[in-house]
């Protein structure tokens, strides 16, 4: 296999990227990979997440309320899978975050605005575009940082995309 690169990230951070827009993920340390990159829904819930959009917050409610309903039954359970691969993306670019305002990035006429509504202080931003959510979960253990997957994994992801295309 070609060594797809992967990237476990907390719910619902996880399922923010997959189907919120969420296009930033917000890192410690630069990066200087590019390319497909594996989301990765780790094991751990971040119960402190307070996800920064609204309509996106109330979703996220009810797909948890939907997913207890249904013993975890339902098509939003693979949004909050955890311990598998749910999406692809691209890694696009990172940057430090003082560099969004040095750039001169101009929302609605207001001056400077990070790159991203999802973007944080204090962090570096890895770009991420063109995510594309798997039909199915493709359950795999994660690591730290950026990680190679394991080649039945890569196998089953790679199937999904062609199987969409």
């Amino acid at each position: 296999m070609s060594g797809m690169r992967g990237l476990s990230v907390r719910q619902p951070w996880a399922w923010a990227i997959t189907t919120q827009g969420k296009d930033v993920e917000n890192r410690s340390r630069a990066t200087s990979y590019r390319g497909l990159l594996a989301i990765h829904a780790s094991k751990v819930y971040d119960e402190d997440a307070e996800i920064p959009v609204q309509s996106a917050a109330y979703r996220l409610g009810a797909l948890l309320a939907e997913v207890e309903q249904a013993g975890g039954r339902t098509e939003a359970a693979r949004h909050l899978a955890l311990g598998a691969v749910v999406a692809v993306a691209t890694l696009d670019s990172c940057h430090w975050e003082a560099d969004c305002y040095r750039a001169g990035i101009r929302r609605r006429g207001r001056g400077t605005w990070p790159c991203s509504g999802w973007a944080a202080l204090g962090q570096f931003h890895w770009t991420l575009t063109d995510v594309r959510p798997l039909a199915a979960p493709v359950p795999c253990k994660g690591a730290l940082g950026l990680w190679t997957l394991p080649d039945d994994a890569e196998r089953a992801i790679r199937a999904q995309l062609e199987a969409a295309r």
